[in-house]
């Protein structure tokens, strides 16, 4: 016998407001990187990791940022699973780069959310850490029904 009962609304309120701040914060992150194309491209310079790409990712990234926010606030489950899995890809690269940084002494502005970044500290690892917390509350969400299977 295949008995279901309703999601606890507290759990599902919570996962509900996680999900739109974190696709807000990352359209927000986005718009304010394309406000300064080329300030974002020295910031991605200024890590030291590959110069080269900075124009490019500076290019791509805030686009991305605002589409996978959107995902995760509209799509439907499976897209919206698959957008909380690029993002916390994203922040797990973010993350990589801001600790590489700090351990090498580099003194720079970490470049999250445009001019008003400011510099990288022990600090923005944890927030990374904590965001990339969020996107599993965003991938484990359930989608559709607000029921789940439960054992006979």
């Amino acid at each position: 016998m295949n008995r279901t009962v309703p999601m606890n609304r507290t759990v599902t309120a919570i996962a509900w407001i996680v999900r739109l701040s974190l696709g807000a914060l990352f359209i927000a992150a986005g718009v304010l990187k394309l406000r300064d194309p080329n300030g974002f491209a020295v910031e991605i310079a200024n890590y030291q990791l590959f110069p080269p790409l900075a124009p490019y990712l500076a290019a791509a990234l805030p686009v991305t940022e605002m589409v996978l926010g959107a995902v995760v606030v509209a799509a439907p489950g499976p897209w919206r699973r698959a957008g909380a899995l690029a993002m916390a890809a994203l922040l797990g690269l973010f993350t990589v780069a801001t600790a590489m940084a700090l351990l090498r002494g580099i003194n720079i502005d970490c470049g999250c959310f445009g001019r008003a970044g400011g510099p990288i500290t022990a600090a923005t690892i944890v927030r990374d850490l904590i965001l990339l917390g969020a996107t599993a509350v965003c991938f484990v969400e359930p989608s559709g029904s607000a029921a789940r299977p439960i054992a006979p």
